[in-house]
């Protein structure tokens, strides 16, 4: 099997997904842009493929991808008879600055090229995909199902059998369209959730705020290339980063409507984000407790998805304990054996971690105080709540807390691009795109 004839399967099966999303996603996306269409399409796409292969390969094990194709044209026939697909509207045309867009977006297309050929160059390697991600997504590929030995095996202690499934879900997925299991044509996956992230980002900032806004955050955020580089190809950073902009755009489209089709929007948002990561989790129940802070009925939408996809997994697999961390570090007789350690962690992170990207820092603070508040600005509490429980974690490490920490520069990394989308949300506000089918995207 050529790198073409694989590569042509995996676009094809990112096509099918898609598409799949595509029919369930326009039932909550009436007052969304095409950019933003399109990335939902994806996002539910793969939620809802990872979903149904799952099924599949524990009722049918080896079942092949037929019976999931199956799934995907009776999902899309229902979803057409619930809501047919409208005709085309007509692109909205630009408006001041369309210069200044056009020039941002080149530069986001030119860095999201860079990473499409550093990923694509040679076949994932990185440390994560071959012991965790890509061992699980290419266990399931070839079995036909999901071994109860990737949670039960000790020799597998190491790949971290605690870990979400969307992510080897959805390369297993891709590898049956493919015809096989090429790392190479797999890490095409990665680059698309870097574009949707764009696409996401570029069509929420241009309906609420500016063109201009969207474009400067595309840009901002292609160009963060410590995270869209090729050891994250084949790990799950590249699609959380993707899934932490789509639930910042549904939790503040809540904020602002809350309307059933946006409540709709910030549930999916929400499950997809704790399918990838644990960290997911975290953030997601942080943006719950904002909203439930604010007397928002509408937190149960970023509750039930952590409560459903742990249960879920719970089903699958069986109870799960953590190797990682120890936390009897929180009982009161450990406190005092506690309280050093995290000080000693934040004193790392504050330190050698944070004076790597000194520069950075410095201007996002400057920026902060030079500029007027925005819609997104609700987002700047979360973050660095975030980044403290990161720093409680590292501290109830059951290793060398300092050890963990050395983890820190690259999960810190995938808030990024949900960064992004507030400073940019700070931006005069111009002429906001319009929204459905009629606005344009980058």
């Amino acid at each position: 099997m050529t790198f073409v004839v694989a590569a042509g399967g995996v676009l094809g099966g990112i096509l099918v997904a898609s598409a799949v999303g595509f029919s369930l996603s326009r039932l909550f996306a009436a007052d969304l842009t095409r950019a933003e269409l399109a990335s939902w399409s994806l996002s539910t796409g793969l939620l809802v493929q990872s979903l149904l292969l799952a099924i599949c390969v524990s009722i049918a094990p080896g079942c092949g991808p037929a019976p999931v194709l199956a799934l995907d044209l009776l999902v899309v026939a229902t979803a057409l008879l619930v809501a047919p697909i409208p005709p085309p509207s007509p692109r909205a045309r630009g408006g001041q600055g369309e210069g200044a867009i056009l020039l941002l977006l080149a530069i986001a297309a030119a860095a999201w090229l860079v990473f499409l050929f550093s990923a694509i160059a040679e076949p994932m390697w990185s440390t994560d995909f071959l012991a965790i991600w890509g061992l699980k997504g290419k266990t399931i590929a070839t079995t036909g199902h999901v071994p109860r030995r990737l949670f039960d095996d000790p020799t597998l202690y190491w790949a971290h059998r605690e870990y979400p499934l969307l992510v080897p879900l959805s390369l297993a997925m891709m590898a049956s369209f493919a015809g096989g299991w090429n790392d190479q044509a797999l890490a095409l996956l990665f680059p698309v959730c870097e574009l949707a992230t764009l696409f996401v980002l570029f069509g929420f900032l241009a309906r609420r705020v500016s063109p201009l806004a969207g474009a400067a955050a595309c840009a901002l955020t292609a160009l963060c290339f410590p995270l869209y580089r090729a050891v994250n190809a084949g790990t799950a950073e590249v699609p959380f980063a993707f899934s932490l902009v789509l639930v910042c755009c549904a939790f503040l489209d809540v904020l602002d409507r809350s309307l059933p089709s946006v409540r709709a929007r910030l549930f999916a948002a929400s499950l997809f984000c704790v399918s990838i990561k644990q960290e997911g989790t975290l953030f997601v129940g942080l943006l719950a407790l904002a909203l439930l802070v604010r007397r928002r009925r509408e937190a149960w939408m970023l509750i039930a998805p952590p409560v459903l996809h742990w249960g879920a997994l719970y089903l699958l697999r069986g109870p799960q304990t953590r190797r990682d961390f120890k936390f009897t570090f929180f009982q009161p007789r450990h406190w005092a054996e506690l309280v050093p350690r995290f000080f000693h962690v934040l004193g790392r992170i504050l330190g050698t971690e944070a004076i790597v990207g000194w520069l950075p820092l410095v201007a996002i603070l400057v920026y902060l105080l030079v500029t007027r508040r925005g819609i997104a600005d609700s987002l700047l509490t979360v973050f660095p709540l975030q980044i403290l429980c990161y720093a409680i974690a590292f501290s109830v490490s059951s290793f060398d807390p300092i050890w963990a920490v050395g983890a820190f520069r690259r999960i810190a990394l995938t808030l990024f691009p949900a960064l992004t989308l507030a400073l940019c949300a700070r931006l005069p506000a111009g002429k906001p795109a319009a929204s459905g089918a009629a606005t344009a995207q980058p």
